[in-house]
This record gives structure tokens, C-alpha cells and sequence, in this order.
């Protein structure tokens, strides 16, 4: 580790470094008929996937934008009503839970002078 060990400034990305992208679906899992797991994991992936195809096509639209229609799809895809949940789900995307060991990992950095950072995609509504 002397690499990491002369370093000062580190730099994290939020959503799925930092923050669990999944602790949005687990908070409404009561309202998801058992398909909690999979619409966190499909929900990402097309999160993911929409992401990379605006950016192949020069398609911008902020990281909001493309969580939501990612989540839209998802919840079609599986037989749920985006009607109802997609704005619940998508207000609690804007208040994740961090991992565990991110606060401490981040208070070490902090506690040893060094410097930190977030680069994310994420939106400043977000």
C-alpha cells in the first residue's frame, strides 16, 4: 500500500462507491410484491445502460433524468405500477444510505490530512 500511502487527495464516486444505490427499493420492499431484489438490480443495470448509450450517441441528459426513466422501464418490466411508485422511489434515491464503512473510511482520510472528493454523474438536485 505505499502507493496509497503518499497519496493526499482522494477522489470517490457516489452512487454505488459511497452511497447504496440500492436503499431506496429496500425501504419500499413492503410495496413490491417479493420483487425488491430484482427490480434494485434491474434498476441499476438499466441505470447503467442508459447512461452509456446517451453517451455513445452524444444524447445528453442529466443523471436525474436517467435514473428515472431506467426506473420506469424497470417497473414495467416487472409487472409493477410506475404510476404509483416511481416518484416515492425516486425521492428516496435522493436520500440513499451511505455503505457502512464509507463514514469511517472518509473520517480516516479526513483524520490523517488528507484530501477528499466526490466526481459523480449525479445531478445537483440529486
Amino acid at each position: 500500500m505505499k502507493a496509497i500511502s503518499n497519496a493526499s487527495v482522494f477522489v470517490f464516486d457516489a452512487y454505488g462507491t459511497l452511497f447504496d444505490v440500492a436503499a431506496a427499493v429496500r425501504r419500499t420492499a413492503s410495496k413490491l410484491g417479493g420483487k425488491d431484489k430484482e427490480l434494485a438490480q434491474l434498476w441499476r443495470l438499466k441505470q447503467l445502460e442508459y447512461t452509456w448509450l446517451r453517451s455513445l450517441r452524444g444524447d445528453f441528459a442529466d443523471f436525474e433524468q436517467v435514473t428515472g426513466e431506467a426506473l420506469h422501464w424497470s417497473l414495467e418490466s416487472l409487472g409493477l405500477d410506475a404510476t404509483v411508485l416511481k416518484t416515492p422511489l425516486m425521492s428516496l434515491y435522493k436520500e440513499l444510505d451511505a455503505y457502512p464503512d464509507a463514514l469511517p473510511t472518509l473520517q480516516a482520510l479526513k483524520e490523517s490530512g488528507r484530501q477528499t472528493a466526490i466526481l459523480s454523474n449525479g445531478s445537483m438536485a440529486m
